[in-house]
């Protein structure tokens, strides 16, 4: 691992921020009163989502009472992109949505106005904790990342999570990425790539990893753990405009949702219970399933070694600087 890595604070599912055509940014038309506070006012927040056991913690926050304790009613809303939550967050169809830190500082670097309020996990540092593996046929010759210099890698999404942990450890193993031809295929559909050899790699997640090893498919590399370990994974962001015309509100969901994930590491049956709610996930790959860390802490230095290793892979301009994009409480 580089120096620059390793210097990382030491987890998918990939989302990429390409252009976003926003109509305009609707002004946070919530009401102001919702931080006034009064004993019988419930704030009403409609919060996106992506269907991955990252976001159980949000519906143990709803079924053990810790969003209604802060005087909050939260609807969850399943979103599918970045491309689709930042303009929802924009024009307050959405009031807090979960992302991954790549496509937050992407959108940040293109100066559109979200601010982070919470962070929600980590990738691990242990490779028997990552749920996602760059894996090979069983048939492959490649048997380290150095190999794939030359090679066809599938990840799915360009500029993405796995992109970037995947240029990591390309650069980390010596192999210059631009010999490596990455190419953009959806998990269900990376197996038999790699079975008729149209690809050579595949970066592939559970429930797909599970079945793939199961088939005799190798592991390489899990560039998570190995690239991005210890790093924030995903956060919870909203629009400037609704924190700051809602800074109490803001606060008051941080509380709920770390709360939230703290229960949810100490009863990880609570979170099995709740993934068949929000998941397409079978009882067997629930039961199977490897949990994520949650961590709802995030620092401006989080954010930032984001924004740099991005800049060092070409995913964003080099130099971008995050201030302003961490919220705090102390700027009531």
């Amino acid at each position: 691992m580089t120096e620059k890595t390793m210097s990382k604070f030491k987890l998918g599912t990939a989302l990429t921020v390409g252009l976003f055509l926003l109509a305009g940014c609707a002004s946070a038309d919530a009401d102001s009163a919702a931080d006034v506070p009064a004993d019988d006012q419930v704030t009403e927040l409609t919060v996106g989502i992506t269907p991955i056991a990252n976001a159980a913690h949000l519906y143990i926050a709803i079924e053990e009472g810790f969003f209604e304790e802060e005087g909050l009613e939260v609807t969850p809303s399943t979103i599918q992109a970045a491309s689709t939550a930042v303009p929802s967050l924009m024009n307050d169809e959405l009031q807090v949505a979960l992302m991954s830190s790549i496509p937050i500082v992407t959108a940040a670097s293109q100066s559109l106005p979200i601010t982070v309020i919470s962070g929600s996990d980590r990738y691990p540092t242990d490779t028997a904790l990552d749920t996602t593996a760059l894996v090979v046929s069983p048939e492959s010759d490649i048997t380290k990342v150095a190999d794939l210099a030359g090679k066809t890698v599938a990840v799915v999404g360009l500029k993405s999570g796995p992109d970037l942990a995947l240029h990591v450890v390309l650069n980390e193993a010596g192999v210059d990425v631009s010999d490596v031809e990455t190419v953009e295929i959806s998990y269900p559909d990376m197996m038999p790539a790699l079975e008729s050899e149209r690809i050579d790699a595949a970066f592939l997640v559970d429930p797909f990893l599970s079945v793939a090893k199961g088939e005799g498919f190798q592991t390489i590399s899990q560039p998570f753990t190995e690239g991005l370990g210890g790093m924030s994974a995903l956060q919870w962001i909203s629009s400037e405009d609704f924190v700051e015309s809602n800074p109490d509100t803001a606060r008051k969901f941080n509380d709920a949702i770390t709360k939230a994930g703290e229960f949810a590491n100490d009863n990880p049956d609570k979170v099995r219970g709740v993934l068949p709610e929000f998941t397409s996930l079978s009882e067997e790959a629930i039961n199977n399933a490897i949990l994520p860390f949650y961590d709802a802490t995030v620092s401006q230095q989080d954010l930032q070694d984001y924004a740099d290793l991005m800049g060092e892979h070409d995913f964003i301009d080099e130099g971008y600087v995050v201030d302003g994009l961490l919220w705090s409480d102390d700027d009531r």
